[in-house]
């Protein structure tokens, strides 16, 4: 039975080596480009050179994120990209761009490649297909039960699972809203996290829930991770490439010790001291997700979107400059604080704390104390304190990230008269690393060393990440200097380093090649996405309607899909939709195609046009099909969409207790419609989207039921197509 995958994020040296001395067996990192963090620190080509060898010794895989939507100009990049990594001893690439992976499968055939969250495979048709595709894991989507999460893997594809960290409210890849409010594209590495802000019902004060209302929990599934890997899951992921190292490194220990005792045969429950250090370390709660079919009430943090710590004390007095509370809980100077008070919370730290008159660097359970407390909001008797960052245990935790981890490697030595010393080491794989001395052994005149000397110069490995055990050998009567031994010894862990450094043997990249006809002219230029199978359309215009009609556009989420399907005339929302035959479809705006590589990988299975991603300027889609046209000696039927309010969010189940709600107002004013459609509810875009047709074969318009002036809308688009 394969051990499961402990695979931690690095957002930074410093986090991977936090990582690394709590023990994963992986790390997932992003390079200064095309990642979906693009806000985390990510790796320069040099230093990924570093960590890609700092890892690889110590017996850790890297992951590289190339996981965003690609727009044409940046294809080439990318590809630059992923041939550094190839070359580099890169252990696997994450990508959501169908299109890129397809150039990775057909280029680099044995370069493994993972399906990104950001790819929204969320059902068994998709991980079949994936697999078929060649891809070597899918990263779930964080919706998927754990059923799901068992019959996905029984497909014989490797299954990646996030079970700690911050997840997302709505499907990873399917969320507009960062780019629809704010103009930063979550598809595009730039999420402005809108999903943690505030929001209201239309025309009404304040939700029961609390004015964070798409805020969820963190995830912490940790006590039920028998069932995970019990289900054959693949990879165990920890969220967290913003994050601390010291965050890195606690979550990382703790999922590292459940991970051990289950091979054990042994029972792991968090202690209540480790739970609090992790509470410390970040939290807006913890849920078990839809991994364990948690409802809203418990997936969701509503009244508070941000890290929330844990309660030490309560506020007694409030004084201008300063706040006097009772602990229930230690602190010590420089500790991180926040006052929970309504409107706004209140932070401050711990910089004096002062007991009794006099300043003092720490205080305990039961003493009071006050504190500086300035700012413009003034806390409230009664007000609860809470620590948000622990100075004491920030350093016990520095101090074991600066031991690191070290693996256990066993020895075998030589000391004979009239011989070279020679030292062999050997790992866990059967790599060897050996060394001779240049100077002979000579026979020993006064005090022989002996062996016990010999083995305490062989254990001392300084900063290599080895401890040396089971070491075998006899010294016969002979000298050697302290010096020499140290040296061949050095010399051999070296040789071990260098072997353990390198996995792979990699070729030259195989050239890229697609062969397509051009499809036929589609007969239909206009096409409208409509929830009324009754709207009048001009002529040469398809109706696509959510219904099984003539035409319909097949939903963005569909956990139920599992085997192939066959599709004629339909808009398709998916990678498991492409699990089938295709004659006349038409791949649809959550497929997100930005490039032409994407482009023509989906004409490749049949599909006869595409409505590019809504991200798209003027400029990119001119660029794409500019190049596509230059690839391929044709123009692709492109469709844009001009006209409509899009889903910016699909949100599983709901995060409502009140289901008739059927607005959100954010900040500024504008209102965001909620429709509920078979367990999913969708949030819409608050104004619509208003484009003119740059240069795509058809346009598409989205009309619904509270669309005013449906024909109107048709005509100025049917005529802007005719002219």
């Amino acid at each position: 039975m394969k051990k499961i995958e402990l695979l931690s994020p690095a957002g930074s040296m410093d986090a991977l080596k936090a990582a690394a001395a709590a023990g994963c067996d992986a790390v997932y990192l992003g390079l200064t480009s095309f990642s979906a963090r693009a806000f985390a620190g990510n790796f320069s080509h040099e230093e990924f050179s570093e960590a890609i060898q700092y890892c690889h010794v110590r017996g850790i895989s890297i992951y590289v994120t190339i996981n965003t939507m690609l727009f044409e100009k940046e294809i080439e990049n990318a590809k630059k990209e992923i041939d550094f990594l190839y070359h580099h001893d890169c252990d696997g690439v994450l990508i959501q761009d169908l299109g890129l992976f397809h150039y990775v499968r057909t280029c680099y055939p044995d370069f493994p490649v993972h399906c990104s969250t950001q790819m929204h495979i969320h059902n068994l048709a998709g991980v079949k297909y994936m697999k078929d595709e060649g891809a070597s894991r899918v990263v779930m989507a964080r919706e998927t039960p754990i059923e799901l999460v068992k019959q996905a893997a029984d497909t014989g594809m490797d299954i990646e699972v996030f079970v700690y960290g911050a997840i997302c409210i709505s499907y990873s890849g399917q969320c507009l809203m960062s780019a629809a409010a704010k103009n930063r594209s979550a598809n595009r590495g730039m999420c402005a996290q809108c999903c943690r802000l505030k929001y209201y019902p239309k025309q009404a004060q304040h939700f029961k829930e609390g004015d964070y209302i798409l805020s969820p929990k963190d995830l912490n599934v940790i006590e039920r991770l028998p069932e995970i890997i019990s289900a054959g899951t693949a990879s165990l992921k920890i969220e967290g490439r913003m994050k601390r190292p010291e965050y890195v490194y606690l979550v990382t220990k703790t999922y590292r010790e459940a991970i051990d005792a289950y091979y054990r045969h042994e029972e792991y429950h968090v202690s209540k001291q480790r739970q609090r250090e992790l509470l410390m370390m970040f939290n807006r709660g913890f849920s078990e997700g839809h991994l364990f079919h948690a409802d809203a009430e418990h997936r969701m943090s509503q009244f508070r979107p941000n890290h929330q710590g844990v309660e030490i004390g309560r506020v007694l007095e409030v004084e201008l400059g300063s706040v006097t509370v009772k602990l229930s809980a230690p602190l010590y100077q420089h500790d991180g604080l926040r006052i929970i008070h309504n409107p706004e919370d209140i932070g401050l730290t711990a910089v004096k704390i002062e007991k009794n008159g006099r300043l003092v660097n720490k205080a305990g359970e039961g003493e009071t104390v006050k504190l500086s407390c300035h700012g413009e909001v003034l806390p409230k008797r009664g007000d609860s304190l809470h620590k948000t960052s622990d100075t004491k245990l920030l350093k016990k935790i520095d101090d074991a990230i600066a031991k690191g981890m070290k693996k256990p490697i066993a020895a075998e030595y030589t000391a004979a008269e009239g011989k070279a010393f020679k030292i062999i080491f050997k790992d866990e794989n059967g790599l060897i690393g050996e060394a001779e001395s240049e100077q002979v052994c000579e026979k020993a005149r006064n005090a022989a060393v002996d062996d016990i000397r010999i083995q305490q110069s062989i254990q001392k490995t300084g900063e290599d990440p080895y401890t040396v055990i089971n070491i075998q050998g006899h010294a016969e009567n002979i000298f050697l200097p302290v010096s020499v031994m140290n040296d061949t010894r050095r010399r051999a862990l070296e040789m071990l380093n260098r072997k353990r450094a390198v996995r792979y043997t990699r070729k030259n990249a195989l050239p890229y090649s697609l062969q397509l006809q051009k499809p036929e002219e589609p007969a239909y230029r206009l096409l409208v996405l409509s929830e009324e199978d009754d709207v009048e359309v001009p002529a040469h215009t398809a109706l696509y309607t959510p219904g099984y009609g003539t035409y319909h556009y097949v939903p963005a989420v569909d956990e139920n899909l599992e085997e192939k399907t066959d599709y004629t005339e339909c808009i398709l929302s998916s990678a498991g939709n492409l699990y089938g035959k295709q004659n006349g479809t038409v791949a649809g705006m959550t497929m997100n195609a930005a490039n032409s590589y994407a482009a023509a990988y989906l004409l490749s299975k049949g599909i006869a046009s595409i409505i590019l991603s809504s991200e798209m300027n003027e400029e990119e889609i001119r660029d794409m099909s500019n190049a596509f046209e230059k690839r391929y000696g044709f123009r692709p039927y492109l469709y844009q969409l001009v006209y409509g309010k899009r889903t910016v969010m699909y949100i599983k189940d709901t995060f409502l207790k009140d289901l008739n709600t059927r607005t959100l107002e954010d900040l500024h004013g504008n209102y965001y419609p909620l429709r509920q459609k078979g367990g999913i509810t969708e949030i819409l875009e608050a104004d619509c989207v208003h484009r003119e047709n740059a240069c795509c074969y058809g346009s598409a318009v989205i009309l619904r039921k509270d669309t005013e002036d449906k024909k109107g809308i048709m005509k100025e688009a049917y005529e802007e197509l005719y002219r």
